[in-house]
């Protein structure tokens, strides 16, 4: 499955209250073996408490990530079905990801595969230690924010370059979320929650139970508001159908 666009971004205020995003994004999505995938999206991204919704127009998809019942669910709006994956379920699909990247790895090695399978073993190895989020100077207005440039690095893993509005909302809750799902990964998560600010854009990388994404995305809007009733449960009469790591179509469940 892939996930949506549930990116580094949450309210400052009180922990009841909920923010809603629109932004614009682009997703590079791929796995070993295949040709990447490059989709444009127009999303509405909700922030609750322990919680994230992303809804993608282009698509008609929707994700939602549960803390509480440690879930990530995708719903095919067309489709009327929905998906779901449970944190557990997600760690273990990367560890057999990685693990089959490294065997890869010993049968390719001198060819011009290799680089492209090492660039997928290092997001799916998890970053460690700490790192810190540097200021590269002006990064200009975006959604009527004046922005910093931002960069983080982490050591082992993919970092994240963007636009960061001092003055807007924090990013607290959605990166401990995040890290939570696995989608990044913990030293990321704990840099990116010290950091005053919104990434208001940014390009970063997704690993998720079924694929590794590329992502860009700019904020054009954000607002306080609650979230319509019933966006965080899956639609009364959708079907489920089985979730398959690494990009397998789903089939119908039994």
């Amino acid at each position: 499955m892939r996930l949506a666009a549930l990116l580094l971004l949450a309210s400052a205020c009180t922990s009841s209250a909920e923010t809603r995003i629109e932004r614009i994004a682009t997703w590079e999505r791929s796995r070993p073996g295949l040709r990447a995938e490059r989709t444009n999206r127009r999303e509405t991204v909700w922030i609750g408490d322990g919680r994230v919704r992303c809804d993608d127009r282009v698509s008609r998809e929707s994700w939602i990530v549960r803390a509480d019942k440690k879930v990530v669910w995708r719903i095919d709006h067309a489709l009327r079905t929905w998906t779901e994956v449970t944190f557990e379920e997600a760690a273990k699909a990367r560890e057999a990801a990685a693990a089959d990247v490294k065997a890869a790895l010993a049968r390719v090695a001198g060819s011009g595969d290799e680089a492209e399978l090492r660039r997928f073993l290092e997001a799916l190895a998890p970053a460690t230690g700490e790192c810190e989020v540097k200021d590269e100077g002006d990064g200009g207005v975006v959604a009527g924010n004046a922005t910093r440039l931002i960069s983080l690095e982490p050591r082992g893993g993919p970092g994240v370059k963007g636009r960061r509005a001092a003055g807007a909302s924090g990013v607290d809750r959605i990166a401990t979320t995040l890290a939570e799902a696995g989608v990044i990964s913990p030293a990321v998560a704990g840099a990116l929650s010290k950091s005053n600010g919104m990434l208001v854009s940014a390009t970063w990388t997704l690993v998720f139970a079924d694929a590794i994404v590329r992502e860009t995305y700019e904020v054009t809007k954000v607002t306080e508001e609650a979230a319509p009733g019933g966006s965080w449960e899956i639609p009364a009469g959708y079907r489920k159908v089985a979730a398959h790591p690494m990009g397998r179509a789903p089939r119908a469940e039994a």
